[in-house]
């Protein structure tokens, strides 16, 4: 799980842009935090599990109180290629391109 870029592009998918993240911290196979933005956290609930099936994950909102344990594994923040084109050439479809 540490070692895919999985998380980000499943992001990407369910339309959480990666300013909206924070830290991804892969814990163990079987724990990751996600810091996001609270505005994006109910999307992420909501659709991160059916972006991802076959995983088997379970989602859960930390409390106010509650911290993300020390250690673990800080995943890269980056899209694959392929989704990257693909999100530009939306963009142009859109007309949303910016020149430079």
């Amino acid at each position: 799980v540490a070692s895919s870029n999985t998380f980000p592009n499943a992001l990407a998918s369910i339309g959480v842009h990666l300013d909206d993240v924070g830290d991804i911290v892969v814990l163990d196979s079987s724990t990751v935090y996600f810091v996001v933005d609270p505005g994006v956290a109910k999307r992420c609930l909501r659709l991160l599990s059916k972006e991802l099936v076959g995983t088997g994950i379970n989602l859960s909102a930390c409390e106010p109180n509650e911290f993300m344990p020390d250690g673990g594994v800080v995943q890269e923040m980056k899209l694959s290629r392929i989704l990257e084109r693909q999100m530009e050439r939306k963009k142009f479809e859109q007309g949303f391109v910016q020149f430079s």
